[in-house]
C-alpha cells in the first residue's frame, strides 16, 4: 500500500522507496528509509501528509507520497 492510503492514527514500515534518484536522495535524508517505523498524525484530503518518523514530524507531498510503499 501505499503512505497516502493510510488513516490518521495509524502505524507502519516503510517497505520500498520508489522514484528517481534525486528523490530517493531527498527522501532518504530526511529520514525515510526502508524498514523505519511511522506514525500517520494527519492525513487530509488536498493537504501534504503529516506523519511523525524517528521522533520528527515530517510533511510530505501527496504526489511525493505515492512513491513511497508501506506495510501498516
Amino acid at each position: 500500500m501505499k503512505i497516502d492510503q493510510m488513516k490518521e492514527g495509524e502505524s507502519g514500515v516503510v517497505k520500498h522507496v520508489g522514484g528517481g534518484p534525486d528523490f530517493q536522495r531527498r527522501i532518504t535524508a530526511v529520514g525515510i528509509t526502508p524498514g523505519s517505523r511511522f506514525e500517520i498524525v494527519q492525513n487530509i484530503r488536498k493537504y501534504p501528509i503529516l506523519l511523525n518518523i524517528r521522533s520528527t514530524m515530517l510533511a510530505i507531498d501527496r504526489t511525493d507520497s505515492q512513491m513511497i510503499e508501506v506495510e501498516a
